[in-house]
């Protein structure tokens, strides 16, 4: 068979196995002579083509040899999309409509159609419903240019590659798993200097705006230009084009701050050989105070908090601080080999999964309180599966013994009134507080240490039970009495400064005048706020 046969043939083969379909042609990354044969011979026999983009130095070639030829391209797209993410879905609804014909579609994109083509993924992943076939014709892709232009083995540094238009539209929260800024990474198709921008931003999220970065255009071609600049220079010192690709060189672990990997490495370091003597030192028990500090001092700004974003800085201060001890502990146990950082990710996530099914499966969820009752049915049933015993558990479970003595009387007092254990009256527990309270004073006044212990616990057990009933938080009662104790007694303090006493001097009588004096004033303020 000729050379003029065999081409024909490759021809005829690609238009019968793609009819009611489509055939996307990979242009290769810019010069004629790249072109596979295949490839070259579909675009010289084509009676009609369509390009992602015309801008594209194949496209030109292919103009000189074939004048007659119908192009047609998606470049009106880039100016009218309402944004990034919207741009390929809207491409890809026009090649699936095209696609039904009799005649094969002949789809051609720069590049390699199966790298870094966003367009032809959708493509390929949508096709089937539809009934369309989608035949691939290699081409040479942008990495191999890109990357001799770069100097940098891809296998050996572990990179990374991305689509630049999916890239500019990932939210700050989602840049932490969009990429990893500790290997090095390629970002394709950075077409325009709004698209730059785009990029810059969402890159901001987890690089140092002064981190070098490198801007490889017309990579393979005579034009080539290889551009190093800040990254806060890519929008603005950088002509990025069609043939653009961004090159973000891998981070130090001690300066990926704004990711996981950043404090997991910290971490890790800290507990190594010749880390820190203290933090090798650390054991599940001995960080235990650490967890609850930590924890004390998140609810302390939530229970300040006024939206302010001096109040938002501290906050997520005091998050950093109680997710160092998730990590420490997890490193712990990593170093004992008994679980690691992955595990504890792992657990929440498919806990959370699991017990939300109204989101992630079929169940329907009215309202909230269904969401709780849904909640409690899972929880009995993840039990069960893990083996324990259900139907004899009792109704004070899942209380934690090492929480706060007062959140566990209010939790217990509640679980216990769910069982029908309860005082038919508000009357009957005020009273039961006053009877409590005799037996207290009769145990001090007989002299009984153990006595008054005891008898102190059931006066503010039962105290509790008296604001549960009223619909009050005892926890926040009593933060709020010592919000204004701390409020008085500083007044106290700084009276004392000023008239040049002692506090430890006064009298009763001067005690007790004084803190009249600071409640009174106290009471003016908050009146004077009141609106």
């Amino acid at each position: 068979m000729s050379g003029g046969e065999k081409r024909g043939a490759r021809v005829k083969s690609a238009k019968q196995s793609a009819a009611n379909g489509a055939v996307v042609v990979g242009l290769g990354p810019g010069r004629w002579d790249d072109l596979t044969v295949e490839a070259r011979d579909l675009l010289m026999s084509a009676p009609s083509v369509l390009f992602r983009t015309l801008r594209h130095p194949t496209v030109d070639a292919l103009r000189e040899r074939r004048p007659d030829l119908a192009l047609d391209s998606f470049d009106p797209l880039y100016n009218s999309a309402e944004s990034f993410a919207a741009l390929y879905p809207a491409m890809v609804e026009e090649l699936l409509n095209r696609a039904t014909g009799p005649e094969p579609l002949i789809y051609a994109v720069p590049g390699h159609p199966l790298l870094g083509e966003e367009s032809v993924r959708l493509l390929r992943a949508e096709a089937p419903a539809r009934g369309i076939t989608v035949r691939i014709v290699a081409g040479l892709s942008y990495l191999e240019p890109v990357c001799a232009a770069l100097g940098l083995d891809p296998l050996e540094r572990d990179l990374q590659l991305l689509d630049a238009t999916r890239l500019a539209d990932v939210s700050p929260a989602a840049m932490m798993g969009a990429l990893l800024p500790t290997r090095p990474a390629l970002i394709a198709q950075v077409y325009n200097r709004r698209l730059a921008s785009g990029v810059k931003l969402a890159l901001g999220e987890i690089y140092p705006d002064d981190w070098e970065v490198t801007l490889v255009r017309w990579a393979g071609m005579p034009e080539e230009k290889v551009e190093r600049l800040a990254l806060a220079e890519l929008d603005r010192g950088a002509e990025a084009d069609h043939l653009s690709t961004l090159y973000v060189p891998p981070l130090e672990p001690l300066r990926a701050a704004r990711v996981p990997e950043g404090l997991r490495y910290v971490v890790e370091r800290l507990r190594a050989p010749d880390g820190c003597p203290w933090d090798r030192e650390q054991t599940h028990q001995s960080l235990r105070p650490f967890v609850l500090e930590e924890a004390y001092e998140v609810a302390e700004i939530l229970d300040e908090w006024d939206g302010s974003a001096e109040m938002a800085e501290k906050l997520a201060e005091e998050l950093g601080d109680l997710l160092l001890q998730v990590y420490l502990q997890a490193q712990v146990a990593h170093d004992e080999d008994l679980f690691h950082i992955g595990d504890v990710f792992e657990g929440i996530t498919e806990k959370l999964i699991r017990r939300h099914p109204h989101v992630f499966g079929e169940v329907e969820a009215r309202d909230a309180a269904q969401v709780l009752r849904n909640w409690e049915t899972l929880k009995k049933a993840e039990r069960a599966a893990r083996g324990e015993e259900v139907a004899t558990e009792s109704v004070l479970r899942g209380i934690p013994k090492s929480a706060p003595a007062l959140y566990q009387a209010y939790e217990l007092s509640k679980k216990a009134a769910k069982a029908g254990f309860e005082w038919p009256t508000d009357e009957g527990a005020v009273e039961k507080v006053a009877e409590e309270a005799r037996e207290l004073v009769a145990a001090v006044a007989s002299g009984d240490s153990d006595g008054a212990q005891e008898e102190l616990g059931d006066v503010l057990f039962t105290l509790v039970v008296v604001g549960r009933r009223l619909g009050l938080e005892p926890e926040r009662a009593l933060h709020d009495a010592n919000q204004r104790f701390r409020r008085r007694f500083t007044l106290m303090e700084e009276r004392a400064s000023r008239e040049g006493h002692a506090l430890e001097t006064l009298s009763i009588e001067e005690w007790l005048a004084w803190w009249a004096d600071a409640k009174k004033a106290l009471a003016g303020e908050a009146a004077a706020e009141r609106p």
